[in-house]
């Protein structure tokens, strides 16, 4: 698994940790039960603080995406991974319907959105 962090972006850091981990899990990359980096690992992996580690695994794991086993380690919880998409999937269609809405008041027609969705599923 590979954590990207941007330095120009406007989320934090540790929510770009959250994002990438999540990712990963809705991708199938992390199955249920694989071990995460211990947090000292991550932040030097990352290039971050272990404090900024530390508050991206305790909301993903306030989240059931991730469980801490002591003395063990960090763990992925699949058990949630449909409740997880449900949320995302969510999200981006409610995003997706501001956008719409934007493209009507400019005047677009509905064809040309139906068009634009349907080449991204062409992929």
């Amino acid at each position: 698994m590979k954590i990207n962090i941007s330095l120009l972006s406007d989320k934090p850091m540790y929510e770009q940790i959250e994002d990438c981990i999540r990712q990963a899990v809705l991708s199938g990359e992390l199955a249920h039960n694989s071990p995460l980096p211990s947090v000292r690992q991550l932040a030097a992996d990352a290039d971050v603080s272990a404090i900024t580690v530390k508050r991206a695994y305790a909301d993903l794991e306030r989240e059931g995406i991730i469980y801490t086993a002591a003395g063990k380690g960090t763990f992925v919880r699949l058990d949630n991974a449909d409740k997880l998409r449900d949320e995302r999937q969510e999200k981006l269609l409610a995003r997706l319907k501001e956008t719409a809405a934007e493209l009507k008041e400019s005047g677009a027609d509905k064809q040309r959105l139906i068009d634009a969705v349907n080449k991204i599923y062409e992929r």
